[in-house]
């Protein structure tokens, strides 16, 4: 049981730069959805919203195939994040985050009194030590591999004692077979963070949610507090559930505009990660520098514990030649 929750400082992020174009943060590269920002700006502002974010609960289970009642809205995947550890976590118990990873991973987790720990070598060495709960990003982030669900749910059925914490915060930008809730529930022992804000374009809005079996699904929307979604939030992420062409558009470009960064970087020398993603993972000294210098901002990496490595974003198509551009130079 959680005694007490323990303050912990934020944890670097990107999206916030002052450059003319800004890869820190890995968005939608075709930019907002219409519908979904149509929703948000006629959103009434002088009531509240639904307490319960029913309507994005709807929303989400016609877009999973899957029943209303394993859905829960949270405002964003960080705090869906947060969510699952405060509720799972406590002191004595054991989380693994699957590395290098989004720190908020840790940071949730020690919040709620959890000794964790990061595992790089992947994930049956994170499960051989019997944690209480494996966190792990699909994509990961920032490298942009992925595990097919199949994968996935085979590790969850030979490790029952295990809560998985799966991170998706990406997984409409990755190849099909990666989702855990592609029309169907997770595992028991599996919650599903899904966000919403990267694949419509909208991070200053925030929403997204979470996907568990039915029984532990009733707990986690029993942690929620009233009015989880703001009104606008809470349009935009309704309409834009089903702003399913504008999700798959970007997801193509997103992987067209990886390629030719892939490409370009590999020309100039960097060592370039395979990517299943929106972005990628680069090696490079001094890139990150020499990007900002030509006003493009990528995501320093050394607070992920990898030191002159780079994510790079796909960029919208009216960034991508001067990015080309910047990399050449």
């Amino acid at each position: 049981m959680i005694e007490r929750l323990l303050p912990r400082p934020l944890t670097p992020h990107g999206g916030r730069s002052s450059l003319p174009i800004d890869l820190s943060a890995s968005l939608n590269p075709l930019g907002p959805s219409r519908l979904a920002l149509g929703a948000a700006r006629l959103a009434d502002l002088t009531r509240y919203p639904d307490p319960s974010a029913a309507g994005l609960a709807a929303a989400a289970a016609r877009r999973h195939r899957v029943p209303v009642e394993t859905v829960v809205p949270v405002p964003g995947a960080s705090w869906g994040l947060w969510t699952c550890l405060v509720l799972y976590g406590g002191r004595g118990v054991r989380c693994t985050g699957l590395g290098p990873c989004f720190g908020e991973y840790r940071r949730a987790a020690e919040i709620a009194g959890c000794a964790y720990v990061e595992e790089s070598a992947g994930l049956e060495p994170a499960l051989a030590a019997r944690p209480d709960i494996v966190v792990l990003g699909n994509p990961a982030n920032p490298a942009a591999t992925v595990l097919a669900a199949a994968d996935l749910a085979a590790a969850c059925a030979a490790h029952p004692a295990t809560l998985f914490v799966v991170d998706e915060a990406f997984a409409a930008f990755a190849p099909d077979g990666v989702s855990l809730v592609d029309g169907r529930v997770p595992p028991d022992n599996a919650i599903v963070v899904r966000s919403l804000t990267k694949e419509l374009g909208l991070p200053g809005l925030r929403m997204g949610y979470l996907v568990a079996a039915t029984e532990r699904a009733s707990r986690l929307r029993a942690m929620l507090p009233a009015w989880p979604l703001s009104s606008p939030a809470l349009a935009a992420a309704t309409a834009g559930s089903a702003d399913l062409d504008h999700i798959r558009a970007g997801a193509e470009v997103g992987r067209r505009h990886v390629g030719l960064l892939a490409d370009a970087l590999t020309r100039a020398g960097a060592e370039v990660f395979p990517s299943c993603a929106n972005y990628l993972l680069c090696r490079a000294p001094g890139l990150h520098a020499s990007l900002a210098a030509s006003g493009v901002e990528g995501r320093n990496c050394a607070s992920f514990g990898l030191p002159h490595h780079v994510r790079l974003a796909a960029p919208t198509p009216a960034q991508l030649p001067r990015v080309l551009e910047a990399i050449h130079g």
